[in-house]
This record gives C-alpha cells, sequence and structure tokens, in this order.
C-alpha cells in the first residue's frame, strides 16, 4: 500500500505540470527514436547484404567485364588467359543479347543471357521450379517467373514445356564473317524457373550460340581457390585491359556506411544523455521548488526523510522510462514505414528475398530501457536530497 501511494502521488506530481512534462518527454523521445531508428537502419542493412552475398555472387567469386565492346575482347584465347592466372579455379562465361520469345501465339521481347553450363554454380539463383545445375544445356533453357507470367503459364508446371526463340546475336560479339547471319529460331525447354524480381529474363546455353557465331562474351565470372587471391586475380585482369568487380566491393561500402552510422550513434547518445540528463533534472528542480508545502504536510502527517527522496526518484525515473517507451515506439513505427518505402521503391529490381532495411534491434532497446531508469534515478537523487533536508515547518508555512 505505501509504494502504491509513492506512486500514485509521483504520477500526479508529474502529469500536474503538462506542456513542461511534454518538453522533457519530446527531447528524451525524439532522441531515443533516433537512436533506435539508426541501429535499426544498421542491422537491416546488414542483414539485406548478407542475404544478398548468399543467394547471389560469393565472395570468392570476381566478375570481368570489358571496358569496351570495340577495345578487348573476351574471346576463347583471352578466357584461356584469364584461367591460367594463379588462383582461378573456375571461369563462367555470359553475354547479353535480345530475343523474341513465342509461346501458344503470345510474342515477348526479353533479354537473354547466353551462359555456360557453370554459371549458376558461381552465381546462385532462387529456383522456384526445376534445377539450375549444370544448365542450361544445348536445347534447354532457364527463365524468370515474370516471363512465365507473361505467357500465363502457372510456375508448378512450367518444366518441360516448350518455347520458341530468336535469339539477335549483337555483331560486337560475332566473328567478321557471320555478322550478316540471319537469325535462327529454335525451340527450347524449360528446365529451370528462378526468382529475378519483375524482370523477364532467359537464359540459354552459350554454346549453343557459339556455334552459330559467337565468338567472343561480355562478361566472365571467376570462381578463386581462396577470397584472398582476390586482389592479385584482379590485378592481373585488369592489366589486359579489363575492368573487375566483386561483391566484396559492395560490402566494403556498406561497412564505410556502417561506420558513419556508428559515428552518428555515438554523437547521438551523448546528446540523448544530455537532454535526458538537464530535461529530467530541471523538471524535479521545479517541482522541489513548487511542491515545498505538499512535501512539509506530508513530513508532518509521518512521512521520512528517505519516503520524501523515495518519491522525487520515482517521478525522475517515470519521465525518463515514458519518454524511453515513446522513443522506442516512434523509432520502431519509423523503421516500418522506411520498410515499405523501400519495398516499393525497390519492386522492379532483382533483390533476393523480402526487403527489410529496418530490423527491431531488441537488444539496443532492452539497453535504452534499463538506461532509462538508471538514468532517472541518478538525475532523480540530488533533488531527492534537497527535498529530504527541508525544514516541514518551515516549508508548510512559507
Amino acid at each position: 500500500m505505501r509504494s502504491l501511494f509513492f506512486i500514485r502521488l509521483a504520477l500526479l506530481n508529474t502529469f500536474k505540470k503538462k506542456l513542461r512534462l511534454a518538453l522533457a518527454l519530446a527531447g528524451i523521445s525524439l532522441t531515443s527514436g533516433v537512436i533506435v531508428l539508426l541501429f535499426g537502419l544498421q542491422m537491416g542493412l546488414k542483414n539485406l547484404v548478407d542475404t544478398q552475398v548468399k543467394n547471389g555472387q560469393a565472395t570468392n567469386v570476381v566478375s570481368v567485364t570489358l571496358r569496351s565492346s570495340n577495345a578487348v575482347k573476351l574471346d576463347e584465347q583471352r578466357v584461356s588467359s584469364i584461367q591460367s592466372i594463379s588462383g582461378v579455379s573456375d571461369v563462367a562465361e555470359s553475354v547479353g543479347l535480345l530475343s523474341n520469345a513465342v509461346y501458344h501465339g503470345i510474342t515477348l521481347n526479353a533479354p537473354l543471357y547466353a551462359v555456360s553450363s557453370n554459371y549458376f554454380a558461381l552465381n546462385p539463383p532462387t529456383t522456384v521450379q526445376g534445377a539450375t545445375e549444370q544448365q542450361p544445356a544445348d536445347d534447354t533453357i532457364v527463365v524468370s517467373t515474370t516471363v512465365l507470367t507473361a505467357f500465363s503459364i502457372d510456375p508448378k508446371s512450367a518444366i518441360g514445356k516448350e518455347i520458341k526463340l530468336s535469339i539477335n546475336l549483337t555483331p560486337d560479339y560475332v566473328r567478321t564473317i557471320d555478322k550478316e547471319t540471319p537469325t535462327k529460331t529454335k525451340s527450347y525447354t524449360i528446365k529451370g524457373v528462378i526468382d529475378r524480381g519483375n524482370l523477364p529474363v532467359i537464359y540459354a546455353s552459350i554454346d549453343s550460340l557459339k556455334d552459330q557465331g559467337l565468338s567472343s562474351v561480355s562478361q566472365l565470372s571467376l570462381q578463386l581457390t581462396n577470397p584472398d587471391k582476390a586482389p592479385s586475380v584482379r590485378e592481373a585482369v585488369e592489366r589486359q585491359g579489363l575492368q573487375t568487380s566483386s561483391i566484396q566491393d559492395t560490402i566494403d561500402q556498406i561497412n564505410k556506411l556502417f561506420a558513419v552510422i556508428n559515428g552518428i550513434l555515438v554523437v547521438f547518445s551523448i546528446i540523448v544523455f544530455v537532454i535526458t540528463v538537464t530535461a529530467t533534472f530541471t523538471i524535479i528542480t521545479l517541482t522541489l521548488m513548487e511542491e515545498t508545502q505538499q512535501i512539509g504536510f506530508l513530513r508532518i502527517m509521518g512521512l521520512r526523510s528517505s519516503d520524501v527522496s523515495l518519491l522525487f526518484v520515482i517521478q525522475s525515473i517515470l519521465i525518463t522510462s515514458l519518454g524511453a517507451v515513446m522513443g522506442i515506439i516512434l523509432g520502431t513505427v519509423g523503421g516500418f514505414i522506411l520498410n515499405g518505402y523501400a519495398r516499393a521503391l525497390a519492386a522492379s529490381d532483382a533483390f533476393y528475398g523480402e526487403i527489410s532495411v529496418f530490423v527491431l534491434p531488441t537488444g539496443q532497446i532492452i539497453i535504452i530501457l534499463m538506461l532509462s531508469v538508471i538514468i532517472g534515478w541518478i538525475v532523480g537523487t540530488i533533488p531527492a536530497k534537497r527535498a529530504a533536508q527541508l525544514n516541514p515547518l518551515e516549508e508548510l508555512y512559507s
């Protein structure tokens, strides 16, 4: 009963000056909310990168592309030279082309990637149906779910269906004598269905197109014996007039972003501490000045000095805890709004899985709640001691 009385009295005193309380809570909740939002963004971005790495290109894979299609060619001789570089264990070839796909009278102009059979081993996709291992082969293709949607094909029944393809060989990638070779139409069997977001993409065998005159490619995927070999391999490839990239480049950029966010978190943590201490100390001190008669009355009624101290500490903890809870709610709502916005913006991009740039930082939330209680107790101690030292008779008649 005694504890309940203190809590009720602390609540009455705390909410008596609503404007002053609102200003204190606004400062505490705003800074707490920003910290929750930043920690959540940090975790969300890290998880997003990890997801893309696990489902996309691995850290031991380096991509090789042309600086200019009219300069160095990625022909068989160049590919063989790159494959012989120390640290390279496997090479997958790919080239982007245009195709005209026909299924039951429905025509679709879609980008087509001619790839080697080991391409998906080095660039693992999200497989929906069928298989991608050692695919595509001579007369088989792998398609994205968006292609099936355009043809009104159920992904569950897509495997084994035939699509007629007319593949346009870009002059930059064919032998000179074959540049006038007419486009050939051929039937291909669907062997695998993958998720590429809203992108309608078809993958066909590069070997079958080499028979039609394809002599070079636009991109290579190099599998390394060890990720530590990446710098030396990339240097050797770039000396040949090519450019390289790796998922590690993205990870490095994200790590730099995380370092910036961590710096911001430190700054805001200091700000929230200063604001919390200042606002709460001011509220409790002003309450002490305005409630001296109440304190004197309570002391005469039998309230001990320690009880008066406890009353002010409870008020301080109430303010900091309430502000922290409001801030956590504010930061969480803001984070989930950003998730929705990010998903809307990235709806047409080829991301693996659901995009979440914000993840609820449970551990940080628990720390914030614990700190709010500790800070409230520390800040309330000074005015609590002053309140306990007041002369009850003097304050009652002041």
